[in-house]
């Protein structure tokens, strides 16, 4: 059947383009414009299937595709696909998580309060410049060669180490000679100030030991210091990054004997009221202090003879009346060897009026103030319970292969635990032969040849403690070894899941360790390994890292 013919009657005039021209009343007609003609919208919903390359090609094209590239939500997309929600830990709350996955936040993203603040463009070019490995480099101001620093006496490592706090902008670092009158620098972009650690006794000079930044939020912009000297005693200051000067000391403490049990502190964690040091001078010693008044109260103190150095403390809160501490040390295995292992520890909060949340695991009532309340121990190596079989027995040639002679380092996050080996095992190499390897190992990934330029890297998983039978055992599993060095290891920051990395021949590393991935930040420099007295340090916040080395500093921006 064929289609009906049209009507005689003429077609309508076709519509008038909405140009320019047509309202202005002229008869010439507008070029055809892709920019002037779809709606801002619909070109958001071109540009949301384009990769992060071809947007930045379109961002340079004019100036309405600059601002319609740079918005919000298409970088917000880019960077989940690209980076995941895990890179987002110190901003979204998974640091009070119940399920064992708590971690250390960096420093500048824990300050993050709401969405509308981030800027996803700027996140997304420095997640990628950190995976990348692409930063510039520059010297601290008010840091000098180790070769200006006068000296009588001949250099030694305690004369060179420098700590290092990164808070957002601020940058704390203290030197560790021995003076008479100890300070502690702050200094930020437009400002700088000096802290005076004096130390009440005044009886000979003293050093700075270790330095704690308070954790919890700040009071009214206001952070908490805590300063430590070599005699047992530190103290708190209160520091105003918007006016340095106005920074002042709020408390004192003094041992109650020049040489009591766990001092000096040579690592210390504060979330206040609540302050952990960690020493081991003579015996493997946590102390734990209540801030929590106007003076500060030593309320337990805890020693350990099978918990060696090195070793790294992360404190976090379990719930909103206890504290969650986690420590990763050094432990023995025979004859003559070293592996890793991890303490948990809930600590009680302050005591409040109000009774305890019955969603809480721990009543308050049963215990003191900042007192453990329970602890929980994993070894990297151990003996499986029950009756050996195949299984087992591979496992624990596993594990007895990669015991080390020597450990550089030990870090962890609280969800990751890295080991950083001080040099070469023949004896565990030798224990595994590659004909006695089963099928099932993956022999590319040469997780059992232990080097010192190599890390071990293991993960945490402690669960919720329960009373059931059923309840879970945590554990400390093997994940893989991270190569890529090429000289041995002297220290090593671990936050938020990335690593870095810093070698005696200077080399600097940074590993992202959801991942599995790595990148070189900075080159090895033979001459640096001449200077073998200097104890090289690093720490690193979610922009830049620190490295220091003697009395200088060197800072790797990644807000390029």
């Amino acid at each position: 059947m064929s289609k009906r013919a049209l009507p005689p009657a003429s077609l309508p005039p076709a519509k008038r383009l909405h140009t320019v021209a047509s309202q202005l009343g002229t008869t010439e007609t507008a070029k055809f414009s892709f920019n002037d003609s779809l709606y801002d919208e619909l070109i958001l919903c071109i540009f949301s299937h384009l990769s992060w390359v071809d947007l930045c090609a379109a961002h340079a094209t004019s100036t309405n595709w600059r601002r319609l590239a740079s918005d919000n939500t298409l970088w917000k997309n880019l960077y989940l696909a690209a980076f995941g929600r895990s890179r987002l830990r110190g901003s979204r709350g998974y640091v009070t998580r119940s399920d064992g996955r708590e971690i250390r936040p960096l420093p500048g993203r824990v300050q993050l309060n709401s969405e509308s603040t981030k800027d996803w463009k700027e996140m997304f070019r420095i997640s990628s410049n950190w995976k990348n490995g692409r930063c510039v480099t520059e010297e601290l101001e008010g840091s000098q060669p180790l070769a200006q620093v006068s000296n009588s006496e001949p250099p030694s490592p305690s004369f060179c180490e420098i700590h290092v706090l990164l808070a957002g902008s601020l940058t704390i670092f203290a030197s560790s000679r021995p003076s008479d009158l100890p300070t502690i620098n702050l200094s930020t972009s437009t400002n700088k100030f000096r802290l005076e650690c004096e130390s009440s006794s005044g009886s000979g000079p003293h050093q700075i030991t270790t330095l704690a930044i308070d954790q919890s939020p700040p009071l009214y912009g206001h952070l908490r210091l805590a300063a430590f000297l070599s005699n047992g005693e530190f103290s708190v200051f209160s520091v105003n990054p918007a006016n340095l000067s106005s920074s002042v000391r709020k408390l004192t403490y003094l041992p109650s004997r020049a040489r009591s049990r766990g001092s000096p502190a040579i690592q210390s964690v504060y979330n206040h009221p609540l302050l952990v040091t960690l020493s081991h001078d003579e015996t493997f010693s946590i102390a734990l202090y209540d801030l929590s008044g106007n003076n500060i109260v030593r309320t337990q103190t805890l020693t350990s003879f099978t918990s060696f150095p090195p070793s790294s403390i992360v404190l976090s809160m379990a719930s909103p009346t206890t504290y969650k501490l986690v420590l990763a040390y050094t432990v023995p295995v025979y004859p003559a060897h070293w592996s890793i292992g991890a303490t948990e520890l809930i600590i009680s909060g302050p005591r409040t009026s109000s009774p305890s949340s019955p969603t809480s695991t721990f009543s308050q009532t049963s215990a003191d103030p900042m007192c453990v309340v329970s602890t929980r121990s994993i070894r990297a190596l151990d003996v499986p319970p029950g009756f050996f079989d195949d299984d087992k027995l591979r496992s624990l040639r596993e594990q007895y292969g990669r015991k080390v002679s020597c450990v550089t380092d030990t870090q962890t996050d609280g969800k990751w635990v890295v080991l950083a080996p001080a040099e070469t095992t023949p004896a565990s190499t030798s224990s595994i032969s590659f004909s006695s390897i089963p099928s099932s190992i993956n022999t590319q990934d040469a997780s059992f040849l232990n080097s010192s330029t190599s890390l071990q890297l293991y993960r945490l998983y402690l669960p919720p403690t329960s009373s059931s039978v059923a309840a879970p055992a945590p554990k400390l599993t093997f994940v893989r070894s991270l190569h890529g060095q090429t000289g041995p290891i002297e220290s090593l920051a671990l936050a938020d899941g990335r690593c870095i990395s810093l070698g005696l021949n200077g080399s600097l590393w940074v590993w992202d360790l959801e991942a599995g991935t790595g990148a070189e930040i900075s080159a090895s420099n033979s001459e640096r390994m001449i200077n073998s007295t200097c104890t090289r340090m690093v720490a690193f916040d979610e922009k830049r890292i620190v490295t220091t080395e003697g009395a200088r500093m060197v800072v790797h921006r990644f807000d390029i």
